[in-house]
C-alpha cells in the first residue's frame, strides 16, 4: 500500500523505497530519516504556521507531528525486515533573522508565492516574533525520526 499522497503526489520517500530494495544487496540495510520542526500549541512554530496558512491556506503540512508510519508499512509491503523506528526530540536555537529566512526558504512560501507575498509573509513574521517571542535566539523544537530496515537474505 503507498504512502498517503499530498495533494495527489506520494512523498519522494515513498517513491525511493521500491529502487532501493533492488539496489541493495541481500541483507543490505536502508535508514530513513526526516527532521521536522514541531507546532506545539502557543510555540513559535505553532504562530508561524498560522501566518504560512494565511498566505498558503492549502498548505497541507501544517500541524505535523513528525511521525512517518506509512513508511513502515511500505517498507514492509517492499520487501523490507527487521523495520525499527526511533524518534527523538532536539531544540534547535534560531536568531530571529535565521527563523524568518528558513520560512521564506520553506515551500508554502518561496515555493508558492510571488516576491510580494514572500516579502509580506516576511514582514508579518519578523513582526510576530518581536511582538510575541522576543527572546533571541529561539529555541524552535525539532524531531528526528528515523526507520531502519534491511532486505531479506535469499
Amino acid at each position: 500500500m503507498p504512502a498517503r499522497p499530498i495533494l495527489g503526489v506520494p512523498h519522494p520517500i515513498t517513491r525511493a523505497i521500491a529502487p532501493a530494495s533492488r539496489l541493495l544487496v541481500d541483507g543490505g540495510s536502508v535508514v530513513i530519516a526526516h527532521f521536522d520542526w514541531l507546532p506545539i500549541p502557543g510555540n513559535v512554530v505553532a504562530a508561524t504556521e498560522q501566518i504560512i496558512l494565511r498566505y498558503t491556506p492549502t498548505w497541507p503540512f501544517a500541524g505535523r507531528a513528525g511521525l512517518y508510519p506509512q513508511w513502515l508499512t511500505d517498507l514492509q509491503s517492499a520487501g523490507f525486515t527487521g523495520i525499527e523506528s526511533f524518534s527523538f526530540d532536539v531544540p534547535v536555537p534560531y536568531s530571529h533573522e535565521a527563523w524568518v529566512g528558513r520560512v521564506r526558504a520553506s515551500a508554502p512560501i518561496s515555493g508558492t508565492l510571488d516576491s510580494e507575498g514572500v516579502r509580506d509573509c516576511s514582514e508579518e513574521l519578523t513582526a510576530m516574533l518581536r511582538e510575541r517571542y522576543p527572546r533571541d535566539p529561539l529555541e524552535v523544537p525539532h524531531r528526528v525520526w528515523a526507520v531502519t530496515a534491511r532486505t531479506a537474505v535469499s
